[in-house]
Formats: structure tokens, sequence, C-alpha cells
């Protein structure tokens, strides 16, 4: 398998990079020592994520009483978690090309769906919540790569997925390997830790791993609620599939399911304007 995905990446012309300082933010979720005040400074100097970040958060979205002009301002205002998920969601969206055949604005929303979704779940399962919305932000770049590597193949599976196919079955009888599998290689090359890169890596099909990863099962549920409100089906028909045994390893009931998915159906990334 390993070969194979290899042949992939090497087909690959540009393998898609992100600043240095958005990875800074995505290896030290945990440190307590890291110094905020230069993080600031350097998201700075990363013009690009800089003029995106301070056009959203001086958005209607985030209805602050007066204009931010400069990344320390946001700090203040925001804090240093709402501003490391706008800088981290800012860099990952300009780090990929536009890829023909594939609606990019649409692949992005349903992108930041997935990561809100995730980061509320975390939160209401003692998961780790910048774990669940970064990993729940590039879990789908898997398929990118397989339409810019494979265009073909992607093609092909994408079109017996809108039959009502399973996408893991049909990518790893086409390819011999999953979506997931190459998003969590993509990881791995751009030096993540061994949490995300597992995240990624399982939450195609948490319960099919050896021992069950609870962040790849919370994102797991988030992307089938994104999916489900892209494809607008309504809230029955969602519950009705929804994937309870997931749910269960979090520790989920059923009637938590059905009180609080109107609630979750909810949230706003946010996060829409940075595809502008």
């Amino acid at each position: 398998m390993q070969v194979q995905m290899n042949q992939l990446f090497d087909k690959i012309n540009s393998i898609p990079q992100i600043p240095e300082v958005v990875r800074t933010l995505i290896t030290q979720f945990n440190n307590p020592k890291i110094d905020f005040g230069v993080v600031a400074k350097n998201i700075e100097k990363e013009q690009v994520i800089s003029l995106k970040v301070l056009r959203l958060v001086n958005s209607a979205h985030f209805g602050l009483s007066k204009k931010i002009g400069t990344i320390q301002e946001a700090v203040v205002m925001l804090g240093m978690n709402q501003l490391r998920t706008l800088v981290i969601a800012s860099g990952m969206v300009g780090a990929v090309p536009k890829i023909e055949g594939v609606n990019i604005k649409h692949f992005w929303e349903d992108s930041f769906r997935t990561a809100t979704y995730a980061k509320w779940l975390a939160a209401e399962t003692k998961q780790a919540p910048d774990l669940a919305f970064t990993a729940g932000l590039i879990s789908g770049l898997g398929r990118l790569l397989i339409y810019m590597g494979a265009p073909s193949a992607a093609n092909e599976i994408d079109q017996h997925v809108s039959s009502g196919h399973a996408r893991t079955e049909l990518e790893l009888s086409r390819l011999g390997f999953t979506s997931e599998a190459v998003g969590a290689e993509l990881c791995r090359r751009w030096h993540f830790s061994p949490d995300l890169i597992d995240t990624v890596a399982q939450c195609g099909a948490p319960l099919m791993a050896e021992e069950v990863y609870l962040p790849a099962c919370v994102v797991h549920i988030a992307r089938y609620i994104s999916h489900a409100q892209y494809t607008g089906i309504d809230l029955e028909a969602i519950l009705d599939a929804f994937p309870y045994a997931v749910a269960e390893k979090l520790g989920l009931t059923k009637a938590f399911v059905v009180e609080k998915l109107p609630e979750l159906l909810l949230l706003d990334s946010g996060l829409d304007g940075l595809m502008d």
C-alpha cells in the first residue's frame, strides 16, 4: 500500500505546503510555554493570512465594538485560541490550489462545518477541541490529493459514491488505500503530531481500527453531520442513519444525540469569509 501511495504523491506536481506559523500553531496545541506575543508577530509577517484574518475579525459575524487593525489587537479582543483557529483555517485555505473537477468552495464549506462540529463534540465528550477542529478541517485533504494525482480514479469513485456506494470500500478496491490514509501521509510530510495523524487516518472508519481512537470518532461523526447537511436531508433522516455505534464509543447516548443535534446544526463556523 505504501509503495502505491508514494506513487500517488510522486504524480502530484506540487504538494500543498503550509506557512511555518501555521505549522507552529498546530504543533504547539498544548504547549503552556508558547509565547503568544512572538506568535502574533510571526502571524503579522504572513501578510496574506493577516489580511484575511483581520477582514474576518472585523466582519459582522464577530460583532466587535471597534475596528481591529492589528493581530496583536485581535489577540486581546478574541483570545489566542480563537485567533489560532482563524489563522490555521486561513493557512490551510491558502495552501490548497484550485483543482480541476473539484468545487473548492463546497469543499471548504464542508471542511469548515466539519471542523466546527468536531470542536463542539470534542468539548462535549472531554476530548481535545483544538485537535478535533484541526483534524476535522484537514480530514478531507486526501480526496483532493487523489484528484491531483489520479483524477480519473477520483472521478469514478465520486460517481459511485453519489450513487450510494461506500467510499472506503471503493477507494480500497480502486486504489489500494483510502483518502484518509493519503491525508495522514500528508500530515506526516508536514511533520504533524502522531495524535493528529492518527485522527485523520482513522476518521473514515474508526471502528475498524484495532484500538478505537476517540478523537477519530469525534471527527467521523462531525463529517457525517456536515455531509448530511450539505445533501439537504431533514433532521429525521439524519437521525435515522446516524452512526450511533461510533457515538457510543464517546459515551453519547441516542437520547443525547436526538436532544442536541438541532443545537449542533445551528452552529456557524464564521470562516466562510476566508474563501473570498
